[in-house]
Order: C-alpha cells, then structure tokens, then sequence
C-alpha cells in the first residue's frame, strides 16, 4: 500500500537530519567527493581482467570519477594488449605507477583515477609478484606523486593510496631491511594523526598491520623510535593540560583545539601499536604515559587509561616492572581525588589499580597496604548511589577485597592469642584499617544498610573466615542491632540476615551466639534474639555435635518444661514452638561437624529418643543423618552425591572450600567408621518408625535407613531384615519361605480371614524397606532380598508387587554380578507373571527389562539371539499398542534407555550391539500378527526419534517398513505411515534426497483411503517432503498417476501461506531448505509446547468429542474412549495434535481420533472412523 504523502517528508527530513553531522565533518575535514568516490572494494577478482569488473561494476555510471577510472583502466588495457602482455593485476598496477612516477605533467583527475586503479590492484598481486626494490620505489612514488598533492584529491582517493602503502609495506618491501620500510611506516605514522576520520583510520589500520610484518629486531626497534618520537613531541602539550584547571567532562572535547585533538589521535595510536613496540621503546613509552596521568580528570584522562589498560595485561613485567609503583600512586590519587571526576573513569581508575596491586603482591612489594583501607572507603561512598553505580562499586570492592587480603598471612598466626594477632605485621594493619572502613560505613547508615553495602560486609566475612571474630566483632552487634529495629517483613531485613549468615559460616555458631546470645528468661518467660533461628538452620556448617548436644539441646528442654507451667495457650505454643525449632537445628549442625568421630555416640542417644517420642522430629533427624553419611562417602570418592544442604540455596556458603578441605579421607573413613559402629540401635530405631508411620511420612526416613544401612555391616541389616520376615511368619524357624499361596489357598483364606488387610499391607512395608538395604547389601543378604521378592511376586494377590519391582530393578543395577548369575531365571520369572495395572509397577518391571535386555545382549554378542530376549520384547511392543496412555509412555521409555546404554556400549567397541537390538525389532515385520507387527514398527518409531542416524546406518530399515505398505491390512499401513512421518521429520533434508522417490511410491497409493486418516497422512507426509526437499525434487519423482493428489496439496499448502498475511512467516516457508528435524506435530508425535493444553484447545476437543460421540469406534474396539482427555505422554505416537494444512475436520480428527494402530503404531485403541470423502 502506498505511504501518504504526509508522512514521506517526515521520513526524508528525519534521515536528512541523522545525515548532517557526517556531512558537516566531510566538509570541516575539506572533502567535496560524493562519499562512494572510488572507494577499493574487496569484491574484485584476481583471475578476472580488471578492466571487465570496472567496466561491469561501473559502466551505468555517470558519476566524473567513475569514467576517468574507466577510461584509465580502458587505456591501459590496449596499451598491454598492444604490447602482448598479460592483463594480470601486476601488470594493471605496473602501467600505473610508470605513469605516476611523471606526474608533474598530470592533472589532479588524473592522479586520482591512477591512484585509485593502482589501489585496486595492489591486494590483487599474488604473495612474491613484486621484487623488493620495485615495491620500496613503488612507495616513493605514491608518498611523493599521491600525497605530496593530497589537498587536492578527496579522502577517499587518498584513503585507498594508504592501504595500498600498507600491503605494499607488509606485503612486498624487505621487512629486515629498514630502509626498504621506513618511507612507509614514517608515512602511515603520520596520517595516523590526521584530522580527516576516515584517512586516519585507514592509517592506523595500515600501521597496525605492517608492525605485526615486522619479525627483525631492528626494524621494530626503529619502528618503536618513531612512535615514541610522535608521543614525545606531544607530551608537553599533554604536560600543559595536566596543569591547567579542571575541564568539565560533558564538554571536554568541545573546548580542545586541532593540537589537543592530535593529541588524542597520537593517543588512540599508541593503543593499537603497543603490543607490536619493542620491550625497551615500550619502557619508555610507559614512562611518558605516566607523566600524563593527573588525579583530576582531563580530555585525555580516559585514553591513557585505555593505554594503561594494554600494557598491564599484555606487556611483560621487564616493562611495567620500573613504573609499576608509579602507575599505582597515579591510579590511587585519581581515584582519591576531590575534585567531581566521572564516575566512570573512576571505576576504570579501579579496576586497573586491581590489576596493578596484583603485580606488586607478586612482587612482595607493601607499599600500597597504607592506602588500600582509603581507596576502599573512597569506593564504598559510591555504595549509596542509585542503579548501576553502586552495582558497579560493589563489584569493584569484593575483587579487592578477594584478591588483596591474603588469609596466609593470618594462617601462619594460627594458634596465637587475639592480641598477638591484633599486633601483627603490615598487613594485618591494613586488614584493620579495612575493617575499619566499612565499620564506619555501617554506622554511618541511618536505616537498615542497603544491599550492595550489606553484600561487601558478607564477602569480607568470607574472606576472613574464622578471623572475623578478632577484626569484625563490633559488625555483628551492629547488624543485630540493626535487625532488632527493622521490620521483619521489609526486603531489607532479607539482606540482613544473609549478611549474617555469612557470619555464621565465618565464625561458627559457638562465637555467633556468644556475641548474639539466645537467653530464656524464666520471670518473664521470654527469649531473647530468636530472630538468629533460622539463619543458623540455614548457614551453620563446620560447627561441633558436642554444642549441639550441650548448649542447643539443654536450651530446647528448658523451653519445654517451662511451657508445661504457663497456663496461656497462645505463650505455650510459642515456647514449644522455639523448642522444636531449636531442637531441628540438628540438621544444620550434621553439616561437616568437625567432631563426627567423637560425639556421633552420645548424638545417637538423643536422636533415638526423639525418634521414639517426637515425630516432628522425624524430618529433622533424617535430613542430619543423610547428611552426614554422603558428606563423608563423597569425601571419600564414592560417587555419592552431596546431599542439599541449605533450604534457601545458600549452597555457595555451605559448600566452603574450607569446610569441604577439613573432610580429608582420613577424617572421612575416621568417620564413618564412628557412624558405623553407633548405627545399629539407630537404625532399628528408624526402621521400627519407618513401619509404624503413614505412607506420606515415610520418604525421609527411607532415605535415611538407606544411607545409613549402605556404610553398616551387612551382617547387622540382614538380622534386622530377618527378624522382620520372622515377625510376619514369612519365613519359618530354618529361615526359609513358606511356599506361595495357591488360588485354592487363597479361596479359602477368604473364607476364613486368616489374611487380613494389614498383613498385606506389612509385606508391602517390608519390601519397600528391603529395597533401603540393597546398596551396601553382601551376596547373601542380596539372596535373602530376592527370595522375599520372588515368593511376593509369585503370589496372586498383587499386594506388594510394586515394591517388590522396585527393589529388583535396585539389586539389578547395584549388583551386576547378581544379573549375570541370575538373569535366565529372572526372565523366565518375569515373563511368566502377570503384567501389572499400575503404572508405577510397570515402570520398574521395565526397568528390570531395560537392564536384562543389556545385559543379555552385551554378554551374547556373537552368539545366537536369546529367544528369553524375545519375549522381554514382546511385552515392550505389545505395552506399546496398550490402550492407556501412561502404559505406551513406560514401554516407550524403557525401550530408549535400552537403546541409548547400547549406544554407550557401542561407542566403546563397536555399533553391533545397538544395531543387534534394530535388527531384532525388524524381526518381527516378517510376523504373521498385524497387532505385532505394527507394535514392531511402533518400536521402530520410538528409536528412529531418538535417534534418526540409524536410517543411515542400517540401510535395510526404511526399505523393510515401507514393504509393508504394500500389505492391505489397515492397522500395518498405519503404523508404517506413522513410522515415515517420523523418518521425514527427523532426517535432515540431504539425507532425505536418496528416500523421496522410494517413500513417495510406496505411501502415496494410501492417499485414496481416508479410513483411519490415512489419506491425512500421506498428506503429511508429503508436505513435509515439500518443505525440505523442494517441490521441484517431489514433482519429479512422483508417479504419473498421483501427480494431480501432489499439485493440490501443494496448492492448498500455497493457499495457506498467503492467508497467512504477508506480516507473518508461515512454519512452511521457515521450514524451507532446512535440514533441521521437522516438528513433533509434524511427525505425529505430541505437542511439547503448552497449546495442547490452551483452553481453546480444550474447547475444540470437547466439541469434536460430542461431535462424534455416536460413531461407531474403528479398529480396536472403543473400550477406551472414556480416556481420550488424558494428557498425552511426551513419548507416545500418532496420539498428539498434528501440525501441517489441511481440512478443519481432519485436523480436530487428528487431534482426538486415536486408534490402536495410530501414529506409528502407539495410538490410543479405539479411535473413530473418518467418514469417506
């Protein structure tokens, strides 16, 4: 649509107004040139006469300059035709420097249309198609024919020259002779400085790049002494800056005049050559840099930063070395300074001092530990400033703080009284001096500190550590003050108390309470400071049992008895409250205790005890004692993992490296040597509660039970574990299982209730806890397990069974001698009972499968299949046809993580067993069942979209699926057409290219059926083979027969793209040419994103339901409409929405209408049947 005419001169004045501050510069700098003058391109070509791309490029031009080029370049070409010379980008450059060299008698247009052909030509000429001498001559000839008119030509002109002297110089000149460089590199140096912005970069740029040629020492040595001599004869002018008065930083520039901005310029230069200067010239320079540095801010303040910059981090200490203490006393006094510098500047004055104290710690230099307190306090006045400042500040301040406080120094200290401490050397000095600062910063807050403050005070808790108490002991009196007073519900208080917890980590709870003290006080029954709860529970770590038991539990009884005395509800409850409270810090103080090995015994005592007759404690202990199990077995490297160990993901102080340190694998296996020799009345404790608790309840204490169990002898859980069984009469006085109840026992066990519920429920309890024993578990105790396991699964009651999956699939994957021993009599066990209903009992009987299976096929290898392999594959494949959703979803996840360990495994040796597994599943397309066979391609879907490559590598499987199409059977054509959504979806478009023609034979005969939307299929498939291969590539191969089925989806795909609006992309044209995996909708698998879900979803699919809820149901039977409003499984196919065009009605059918053979063979049974077209 055309634009009004009112908004055309808006636009057209706006962009004339953006252009007339470069416009106004080209004139200041005297350039008149239309901008596009000559300008070198990089788009010529060395093999092409340069003539022709001239001639191509610019023949339409009317622009004068572009036809002297052309008449330039045209001349010289029949001048090299005329004399049989080969028209080479040499031999171009060549006729033009022979021409320039009498340039007395030419024109300024003409020198321009020669420079500009001669700068075209230079990057064209092959690496050694010039001699030396012909380049330096070469070079003398541009300085002197080129820029001794420089005036008269434009920037662009003279721009092209510079970098035609730059690969000249860089290219071509003898780089080991100087005077072979040096009209060169004087040249470029001094344009470097010129006032024209375009010429003076190219310049340096040229530069740049001609230093980095020179590898000869005594070219770069000469080099340097040019540079240095630009900076010299600048460095008075910057001298006289340096005394003048303070220039306001918002118009500093502004008020320069064309010397101070040479200046600047000569400045930007050094930035860019240093790295390329020689050691000794670069010393020098840095000295001269250094006289420009002043502690109020000037024009050039920031450009010697800059410059400070690149020598600090890429110049070597030979070179900062002399001037380092000078950098530092400049950086300090600019950053200390009174007058109003920039802020910014300020912070770069700061970081690089950061960098600069670093070099004179390594050089054991303490020169500057007497100002670092006073640059610290200068920093921390910015803390109190609004967004990114006291960001920046704070962040400035915690590196400082980590890298200049050496905590070495207060280590070799260990062991000495706090006074002796106090009296130390400098730096200890200087780490009171720093104390001191932010002291004074927190009692200069009026409020409650803000964060950025209050977050420096943590990092110097951290950095000190244990030290905290003797330089840092007033802090926290302060911020208890400070808390005392705040509202508790105020973001602040937030920041408070992380603060303190950084002093809890520091100082440890025994220092933290006795500055802070937690008293009761019995008159008026009211405790003092219970604010400090809370952040002990979540920040105590490294502390001691021994206090715990000692002061923390003594305190907690106290509040108990005295909350039995008071009459008032309300106060008793909060006494009993801040008892149970301080009593859970038991959790906290399991973390890296440094006594575990002597008062884990009289820690155990109470723990029984509150096991035994506080069940509020229950959570508590068994967080303490996973705790201290796994931080000791991790310590210890056995791959436990460290268990969570705050609740407010403080997990950053509780895993201090220190802590982590004192858990070396002597204190480790000292410690659980104690934790094993004092678990056994523990854990029949915990196993006792564990019965007699709810389900609900039972999750800790099994996690507990089981670490504990995994480090105590085998031989006390299996006495344990016996007694159990004994109790229940599971096992008689020999220790052996009753036989199994048969079905006429069981009937007559109804009769005469002998087994009540509460039996049944007991076993299920029993197994569940055996399932805690199996990690640390001997051979013998793993037997008794899997007895228990059998005569439970062997029942017909079910009672139970989920547990006892359970705890197979855990003695399967922790013992691996225990499946090679067993697993012939665990398959046939398995197959030979009754799946299970529930979902959970599935999921783990799968994953006995899922190790079977690999174990099976791993120790086969060459050997025949295992016909016990087989039918753990059946059951796989069947449970994949399975009419519920969450059944498709286990069988489908077992099935890839059967795939994916084999992957593993074959990684290390070789594909045969992975490709053992495909060609099992394959198998069974040559079966005679179409239920199996159509699970088989099923499985082949799940695998393929996991995993897309095996298409490539094992070039039978396309071809075995798509024979099946050829079978009439409908429930086979639709798990195969299923099976080819994915393969097209999934395969990247080149690797499609040799399929197209064999996947279009065999799926498009199908597009004529539309039972069970197989046509809608087909049409899918075919759209997506459009969109990566090209309709061009689809067309040609398509069968004459179908050529019109393909012409009207690719209409009706074009039509869809247009009613897109030209706003918005369609998924077609943004899928186009790509070789990424295509959508889930798209290869009928289920929708991962959240519009399944959306409630105009929902109303849909309600609506097509009641739609349809008269029809006949097709294959399969309909017995499972009532569940097609379950949320579908991220792994279950052909059951989810389907992407790509098509009618309405058969998009709202792809969405609901599920059957037994959809998708690739995992849809839901009972789908509807499409009424034909």
């Amino acid at each position: 649509m055309a634009t009004p005419a009112s908004e055309k001169p808006t636009r057209h004045k706006r962009r004339s107004s953006a252009m007339k501050p470069k416009a106004k510069r080209q004139r200041a700098e005297g350039n008149t040139e239309p901008a596009a003058e000559t300008e070198v391109e990089n788009a010529f070509k060395d093999d092409t006469d340069l003539c022709d791309q001239l001639m191509s490029r610019y023949s339409t031009s009317t622009a004068p300059h572009h036809r002297h080029l052309l008449a330039t370049a045209a001349a010289f070409r029949s001048i090299l035709s005329a004399e049989s010379r080969d028209l080479t980008p040499t031999a171009y450059f060549l006729a033009g420097m022979e021409n320039l060299s009498d340039s007395e008698a030419l024109d300024s247009t003409a020198v321009a249309a020669l420079s500009t052909l001669v700068s075209i030509a230079t990057p064209l000429i092959p690496e050694k198609g010039m001699a030396n001498d012909r380049a330096t001559e070469s070079v003398a000839v541009l300085v002197g024919a080129v820029l001794g008119r420089e005036e008269a030509l434009g920037v662009s002109t003279l721009s092209g020259v510079v970098k035609c002297l730059g690969v000249l110089t860089a290219k071509f000149c003898d780089l080991e002779d100087w005077n072979s460089v040096k009209q060169g590199v004087e040249t470029l140096l001094k344009l470097s400085v010129d006032k024209r912005p375009k010429l003076r970069r190219a310049a340096q740029e040229c530069l740049v790049e001609v230093l980095k040629s020179f590898s000869s020492s005594d070219t770069i040595k000469e080099a340097s002494k040019l540079v240095l001599s630009l900076l010299k004869s600048y460095t008075p002018l910057a001298v006289s800056l340096n005394e003048s008065e303070t220039v306001d930083a918002s118009n500093a520039e502004a008020s320069l005049n064309s010397k101070h901005l040479e200046l600047l310029h000569v400045l930007n230069l050094l930035k860019a050559t240093i790295p390329h200067l020689s050691v000794k010239i670069g010393c020098k320079i840095l000295a001269e840099l250094v006289k420009l540095m002043a502690s109020c801010f000037l024009p050039h303040t920031r450009n010697v930063f800059q410059i400070a910059e690149v020598f600090l981090t890429t110049s070597t200490n030979e070179v900062i070395g002399p001037h380092v203490e000078d950098i530092a006393n400049s950086l300090a006094s600019y950053v200390l300074s009174e007058e109003k510098n920039p802020v910014d500047t300020v912070f770069s004055a700061a970081r690089l001092l950061k960098v600069v104290l670093d070099k004179l710690q390594a050089r054991g230099s303490c020169s500057w530990m007497k100002t670092f307190p006073t640059i610290l306090g200068r920093l921390t006045g910015l803390l109190s400033l609004e967004g990114d400042i006291a960001s920046q500040a704070t962040d400035i301040i915690k590196e400082l703080i980590n890298q200049c406080i050496d905590v070495k120094v207060l280590l070799a200290n260990k062991g000495k009284s706090f006074d002796e401490v106090r009296e130390g050397s400098q730096e200890v000095d200087m780490i009171k001096a720093t104390c001191h600062v932010f002291e004074l910063a927190l009692s200069s807050c009026t409020g409650v500190p803000n964060e950025q403050i209050l977050s420096v005070i943590s990092v110097l808790f951290q950095r000190l550590g244990e030290f905290s108490f003797i330089f840092m002991e007033g802090f926290v009196v302060k911020l208890a003050d400070f808390i005392n007073h705040a509202n508790p519900d105020s973001p602040e208080t937030t920041y408070l108390q992380s603060c303190l917890g950084s002093a809890v980590v520091a100082l440890g709870p025994e220092k933290i309470l006795g500055l802070i003290p937690i008293c009761f006080d019995a008159n008026s029954l009211t405790c003092s400071n219970t604010w400090l709860v809370p952040i002990l529970k979540d920040h105590v770590v490294g502390a001691s049992l021994e206090f715990y038991v000692e002061h923390i539990v003594p305190l907690a009884k106290t509040l108990q008895r005295a909350s039995r005395k008071v009459k008032k509800s309300v106060l008793r409850e909060e006494l009993q409250a801040l008892s149970q409270r301080l009593l859970a810090l038991v959790s906290a103080f399991c973390r890296y205790p440094v006594d575990t090995h002597k008062k884990f015994e009289s820690l155990t005592s109470i723990l029984i005890v509150f096991l035994q007759k506080d069940p509020s404690m229950h959570k508590s202990i068994a967080v303490a004692l996973k705790a201290l199990v796994s931080q000791n077995r991790s310590a210890l490297g056995s791959g436990c993992n460290v268990v969570e160990m705050t609740s407010n993901g403080n997990k950053d102080l509780v895993s201090d490296s220190r802590n982590m340190a004192s858990y070396s694998i002597k204190v480790a296996n000292r410690n659980i040597k104690a934790l094993a020799s004092h678990s056994r009345d523990l854990l029949q404790t915990l196993i006792d509660v564990f019965i007699d608790s709810p389900p609900q309840k039972r999750l800790h204490l099994k996690e507990a039970i089981g670490c504990l169990a995994s480090i105590a002898k085998s031989s006390v859980t299996k006495k344990i574990f016996l007694l159990l069984l004994k109790k229940l009469k599971l096992v008689n006085t020999a220790g052996e299982f009753e036989e199994p109840a048969s079905d006429t026992d069981e009937l007559v066990n109804e009769e005469d209730n002998t087994q009540t519920d509460t039996e049944k429920t007991e076993r299920s309890v029993i197994m569940d806890l055996a399932s805690c024993f199996v990690e640390g578990a001997s051979e013998e105790l793993i037997q008794l397990t899997y007895k228990f396991i059998t005569y439970l699964l062997q029942e017909t009651n079910m009672s139970g069974h989920c547990e006892a999956y359970c705890t197979l699939s855990k003695i399967l994957e922790h013992h691996g001698w225990f499946c090679s021993s067993q697993s012939v009599e665990l398959i046939d066990l398995l197959v030979n009972l009754k799946p299970p209903v529930d979902i959970k009992s599935l999921k783990y009987r799968f994953n006995c499968f899922h190790i079977l299976v690999v174990h099976t096929l791993e120790k086969l290898e060459q050997e025949e299949d295992n016909p016990r392999t087989f039918l753990i594959l059946n059951e796989i494949i069947l449970t994949l046809k399975d009419g519920k959703d969450e059944a498709r979803k286990v069988a489908s996840d077992a099935l890839i993580a059967i795939s994916s360990q084999l992957r593993k495994s074959s990684q290390v040796i070789s594909d045969e067993l992975y490709h053992k597994l495909i060609s099992m599943i394959l198998g069974y397309l040559s079966g005679s069942s179409a239920h199996i066979k159509s699970g088989a391609v099923s499985a082949l879907s799940v695998l393929v979209y996991n995993d897309a490559d095996i298409c490539l590598n094992m070039t039978d499987l396309v071809p075995s699926v798509l024979s099946l199409l050829q079978n009439k059977d409908l429930e086979v054509a639709k798990a195969a057409l299923g099976f080819m959504k994915v393969v097209v979806s999934c395969l990247e478009a080149k690797d499609l290219q040799g399929l197209v023609s064999d996947i279009l034979n065999e799926v498009l005969p199908w597009s004529s059926v539309s039972r069970n939307h197989l046509r809608s299929k087909v049409t899918i498939i075919l759209e997506i083979l459009l969109r990566k291969c090209s309709s061009g590539v689809v067309q040609s191969v398509t069968p004459d027969k179908y050529k019109s089925f393909v012409k009207t989806v690719l209409q009706s795909r074009h039509q869809k793209s247009d009613s897109q609006g030209s706003g918005v992309k369609d998924d077609d044209t943004r899928i186009e040419g790509s070789s990424s995996k295509g959508s889930d909708n798209e290869a009928g698998l289920p929708d991962k994103g959240p519009r399944q879900g959306s409630s105009a979803h929902k109303d849909r699919k309600r609506k097509w339901e009641n739609k349809n809820e008269n029809q006949r149901a097709g294959d399969g039977g309909g017995s499972n409409r009532d569940k097609r409003q379950r949320q579908q499984p991220k792994h279950a196919f052909g059951g989810g929405k389907r992407g790509g065009p098509g009618p309405r009605q058969q998009q709202q059918q792809q969405r609901t209408g599920r059957n037994s053979s959809g998708g690739g063979g995992m849809g839901k049974r009972g789908g509807f049947k499409q009424k034909a077209n």
